[in-house]
């Protein structure tokens, strides 16, 4: 036997079927691959009762070297052995020929499409060769039986002309049809979602120390200025959020004409004023970060050349509410980063409240997190306990206890908090400074979240674009519902369970925020529901077709590619019902279908033509057993019956 493997002699037992009947046969294989053909002059070689001639399927080389060479040298050196011929690596014909390629040696020689054969090149050349044909895979285990059965049948075949008189052979089957091997169907791609990006914590330390978007001023000790966001504070601390929500409910539309006019003033002066030299000559503004004795925000406003109007503000006395706050007032301020008139909440802290610790209480608020190595412990914990925010004063404890392995969990129980307010305060608007004006009606949101979430949005909120200045922002083509999933995720780095959406519209709208995170998971979703669909017995065909070309255009690429697999591996069911639509998709949809497509086309010509061979042969069969059958000695005649 020539087997592509060592050149060694093997000893294998094989039991052979005659007629039902079973039949056990000691077979020794050796092999003369990679040597030259004059190994076929070594003694061994001549009682071969039969050679298994072996070739690739991704080689054609092989398969040509077969009638030239292996075939020629077989019969002259062996003219009366029976040959079989098999083509090996079946399984490459479906496998991922990138994969396969790169697992193999450096140096090898790679594996192109156009290399692998049909099955009707081998059958056409074992038909011309007048031998049998068989094809093998070890890695699927087909057809390895198949090959030492038959070769079994044909070597017994050859025999039965020499041996006569052995009834057995007589009952041996010539070499039996191979059913073709149908590849299996290729798993469904796993959704996977990327690590979701770090942001938030560091971008909301960055703003509070780059307040763009400020809504609040705290004044400490008269000097003092503090730039920070109502939404951070509220949602990270109980106090702050009762001292802005009773703002809110006092005069929740204070100014909102002052502001507006400001505004539109600002945009039309930096519109009409093209001239570089006017603004170098009122020379750049220094931050109250920047310099403790800064100067106030009228003088801002005044170095920038612009009037506040209105009567001078109200003020609210707070020291009767609670310690550590003086009073509170409405103001339109200069934001320092943006350089933009708005309305501000000042808040006049307590004398006690020391600068230093106050910014490290506000760094917590942003951020969750607490410096082990702050200096000033003392005066945090005081400031803590003055404005009742009992677990970052617990916090402090335990650093100055040398337990701070325990504030792991107090930090955990913070977000928790955290996002359930932050939930709260977008589904009810609380604390929005923008609207979003979208087709179906409008959403509240708040921009320091969003700056904090979505570069996006920072570039929109925190450049030079007109929507920076305006409160509300008109979005085109976009529903109300797809916004605020967008919404809930930029929050909460979460989907929102209970969508009742188009997943198409929510990955659309993602693509365009450039939220790669958030298109994973809507591609999840998608996946989800129309598994959920399939498995309750409901047709999903004309939906996947629907979505493929919809989430190749939107990047959603894992979602596209499980849209073509089902449409691949149920490529008949599909075709039958929408053959326009599979027609009407572009030119490399078709290409991938017709490569992926299960069963593949190869099989389905192999299969019929099994199926005609069969019947073939079972028609020789009958016509062979009834010629038989007529050939019968008979020694008398059966007379007639006399009457």
């Amino acid at each position: 036997m020539l087997l592509p493997t060592k050149n060694v002699i093997t000893s294998l037992e094989v039991v052979a079927h005659a007629n039902h009947s079973q039949i056990g046969y000691i077979s020794g294989c050796f092999d003369s691959f990679p040597h030259i053909p004059s190994v076929l002059k070594k003694p061994h070689c001549y009682w071969s009762d039969v050679v298994v001639l072996c070739f690739s399927i991704a080689n054609p080389n092989s398969l040509n070297h077969v009638k030239t060479m292996w075939y020629q040298e077989i019969k002259h050196f062996c003219p009366r052995t029976p040959v079989v011929l098999v083509g090996c690596q079946l399984d490459l014909r479906y496998a991922d020929l990138e994969a396969v390629n790169r697992a193999r040696r450096p140096l090898a020689r790679p594996i192109k499409r156009g290399d692998i054969l049909p099955p009707e090149k081998g059958r056409e050349v074992a038909k011309e060769l007048g031998i049998p044909y068989y094809e093998t895979s070890v890695f699927d285990q087909f057809g390895i039986k198949d090959v030492f059965d038959n070769a079994i049948r044909a070597a017994l075949i050859s025999r039965r002309h020499l041996q006569f008189w052995k009834s057995h052979l007589k009952k041996v089957q010539k070499p039996l049809l191979q059913a073709p091997f149908l590849p299996p169907k290729a798993p469904p791609p796993v959704i996977k979602i990327p690590e979701c990006p770090c942001t938030g914590t560091n971008e909301a330390a960055c703003l509070l120390d780059n307040p763009l978007c400020a809504d609040v001023l705290f004044i400490l000790q008269d000097q003092e200025h503090i730039f920070a966001h109502r939404i951070y504070l509220a949602t990270s601390s109980s106090k702050f959020y009762d001292l802005f929500l009773m703002e809110c409910e006092e005069s929740p539309n204070w100014s909102e004409g002052v502001c507006e006019e400001m505004q539109s003033r600002e945009f039309q002066e930096r519109t009409l004023s093209l001239d570089p030299d006017e603004e170098g000559e009122r020379g750049p503004l220094r931050t109250p970060q920047a310099d403790e004795g800064t100067s106030s925000s009228k003088d801002m406003s005044e170095s920038l050349g612009l009037e506040v109007e209105g009567a001078a503000p109200e003020m609210q006395s707070l020291s009767g509410w609670s310690k550590g706050f003086i009073d509170m007032h409405k103001e339109m301020q200069v934001n320092p980063i943006s350089k933009r008139v708005g309305p501000l909440m000042v808040v006049r802290m307590d004398s006690s409240v020391q600068p230093g610790p106050f910014r490290t209480l506000l760094q917590f608020l942003y951020t969750g997190q607490l410096d082990e190595k702050e200096k000033d412990l003392v005066g945090l914990a005081q400031i803590a306990e003055v404005l009742e925010m009992f677990d970052l004063r617990m916090m402090v404890e335990n650093i100055m206890n040398k337990e701070a392995f325990m504030n792991q969990e107090i930090t955990k129980a913070f977000h928790v908090r955290k996002a359930n307010r932050i939930k709260e305060c977008l589904s009810k608007g609380t604390f929005s400074d923008v609207t979003f004006m979208l087709d179906d009606g409008a959403v509240s949101a708040h921009k320091p979240l969003l700056i904090c979430s979505s570069e996006w949005m920072a570039a929109m909120f925190g450049g030079s674009f007109v929507e920076s200045a305006n409160s509300e922002v008109c979005l085109p083509s976009i529903n109300k519902m797809s916004m605020q999933a967008v919404l809930d995720y930029l929050y909460t780095k979460q989907l929102s369970p209970n969508l009742d959406l188009d997943p198409l519209e929510l990955i659309a709208l993602a693509n365009r925020f450039c939220l790669p995170h958030l298109v994973a998971l809507a591609e999840q979703h998608a996946v989800q529901e129309l598994t959920k669909a399939a498995v309750s017995g409901v047709s999903i065909d004309g939906e996947v077709l629907s979505y493929l070309e919809l989430a190749q255009f939107h990047n959603a690429n894992q979602l596209a590619a499980w849209c073509l697999h089902h449409i691949c591996t149920n490529y008949n069911s599909v075709c039958s019902k929408f053959r326009k639509e599979i027609k009407s998709k572009s030119a490399e949809n078709q290409e991938y279908f017709e490569r992926h497509r299960w069963p593949p086309v190869w099989y389905l010509k192999e299969e019929d033509h099994y199926q005609r061979v069969k019947r073939e042969r079972e028609k020789e069969d009958i016509a062979l057993n009834k010629h038989h059958s007529r050939r019968k000695w008979c020694f008398w005649n059966s007379s007639p019956a006399v009457a």
